[in-house]
């Protein structure tokens, strides 16, 4: 070989080895990213935890709770006064809260998909009926659109 055919060799594995070191940089970048939205996530989850701490050692919130069993007594709750109605609210968004949290966390792989399905999708076939129709909506569309999901897949109540 001559000198100028290494030097074009040479040149090919570095121009090589920098596109390789690139891809692999985007890629740590990308799995950074996705981790740090997912602690801002769980941040947010925390706060709707801590709210639901307070909330529950309200002496108001019980007997909110057992008269409306827990907003799913839907005439119960439309008869409640108006602060009452919003601590039901609050209570039942920082629920949501925290469901929605889990579905972020499970959709870019950091919840085990077994304890997922037997918990977050049990809670919310349960508790998304009364967010909803005390008025509060999903904030996150791949949430909103999960919840749908959900709901469609959850059998019809006889009452």
């Amino acid at each position: 070989m001559t000198k100028s055919s290494w030097k074009e060799t040479a040149e090919l594995v570095g121009i090589i080895a920098i596109v390789v070191s690139l891809i692999a940089l985007v890629m740590e970048l990308r799995q950074t990213q996705s981790a740090l939205s997912a602690q801002t996530y769980q941040a947010r989850a925390i706060d709707a935890i801590g709210e639901l701490l307070i909330v529950a050692d309200s002496e108001h919130l019980a007997p909110i709770l057992t008269k409306t069993d827990y907003g799913a007594d839907y005439e119960a709750v439309a008869n409640l006064n108006a602060g009452d109605h919003l601590r039901l609210y609050q209570y039942l968004r920082a629920r949501m809260i925290d469901w929605d949290n889990e579905h972020y966390q499970y959709e870019h792989g950091f919840m085990d998909a077994d304890f997922f399905e037997r918990t977050t999708t049990k809670s919310v076939k349960q508790w998304a009926p009364r967010w909803r129709a005390i008025g509060l909506t999903e904030g996150r569309e791949e949430f909103r659109e999960y919840v749908d999901q959900v709901l469609r897949e959850a059998p019809k109540s006889t009452e």
